[in-house]
């Protein structure tokens, strides 16, 4: 087994198809079928199942492909810390976060990294919660934003900023009091986010030590199917500033506080220990933390205060 031959396999199973992959990799269409039938046998696994649609990975090939992307990207991370120049940074840098971090966070970080350092590539890639810190920790991406990060053997964590956690209403729903009382909110309809969740085991927390019950009306994955259930009016979820503040400035939401003790949520930049941190990362990495004391300092990420 060798690079090439993970390159061709993981570019095959990007593209869905021979054909395009050897169109993409400018190899010919035989040799790169042979380099895929080298890898099943030295492997002992079929690595792809062929049909009228093209090609889809077997179980074993989904095992494969993980990790072949890990070692491919950690190939290239090596390759730009060992050539990287301080006048000339340059690299493609990976950053997960959840959706509703990336509402406030996103948009305003492409802008600083593309003005500072035009040649960093900023992907941002929107997992839930609970996928961050694997994606971080196998270098799948060179850093993760992740909500209430415990300590992890492999795993640097940050601590970077609290921010308050609301309840999310239609406008048009009548609350007696804001902040809202607990007995209230538990008589009220919640779409909620998916276990395993942090947000929501400290919801479920919150509930079990009011020795209250709330009315769960659904679940989702992502603040991206949260958010529409409520402006639709069907339910009332809890949520951060930062994952609705456009529709409460258009008035499509409004949001409401939860009575003391706070309702806050840690969020981290999380790093992997034994990986490679290129000296793109490392810039986008500080261009974060200051972006983020901006956003703070200003009151454009409202609800949240920094760390020390």
């Amino acid at each position: 087994m060798n690079f090439r031959q993970l390159k061709y396999f993981v570019k095959i199973v990007e593209l869905g198809g021979m054909t395009r992959a050897a169109q993409m990799l400018f190899v010919a269409q035989p040799a790169l079928s042979q380099q895929i039938a080298n890898l099943e046998a030295e492997l002992g696994v079929r690595l792809l199942d062929r049909n009228v649609h093209g090609v889809m990975p077997t179980s074993e090939g989904e095992v494969l492909y993980r990790h072949a992307r890990t070692i491919l990207r950690q190939v290239d991370n090596t390759r730009a810390l060992l050539m990287q120049k301080d006048e000339d940074v340059t690299g493609k840098v990976s950053i997960g976060m959840p959706s509703s971090t990336g509402r406030v966070l996103a948009l305003p970080l492409f802008q600083r990294v593309r003005e500072a350092y035009p040649g960093i590539l900023v992907e941002i890639v929107d997992v839930p919660s609970a996928d961050l810190t694997g994606l971080a920790a196998q270098g799948r991406v060179d850093m993760s934003i992740t909500p209430d990060q415990l300590p992890k053997r492999g795993l640097q964590v940050l601590p970077v900023l609290l921010e308050e956690i609301y309840v999310i209403l239609h406008p048009g729903m009548a609350v007696s009091a804001d902040p809202m009382p607990l007995a209230e909110l538990a008589q009220i309809p919640l779409i909620l986010p998916s276990l395993p969740n942090t947000l929501r085991t400290r919801v479920e927390h919150v509930f079990q030590q009011a020795r209250l019950e709330y009315k769960l009306a659904g679940e989702a994955s992502t603040s991206a199917i949260l958010i529409p259930a409520v402006k639709a009016g069907m339910a009332a979820t809890l949520l951060p500033w930062s994952a609705v503040n456009e529709d409460v400035r258009a008035g499509a939401l409004r949001v409401v506080r939860l009575p003391p003790p706070t309702f806050f949520r840690e969020l981290s930049i999380c790093t992997s220990s034994s990986l490679p941190f290129t000296q793109a990362a490392q810039k986008v990495k500080d261009i974060c933390l200051a972006l983020c004391r901006d956003l703070v300092s200003s009151g454009q990420w409202a609800g949240s205060r920094m760390m020390e």
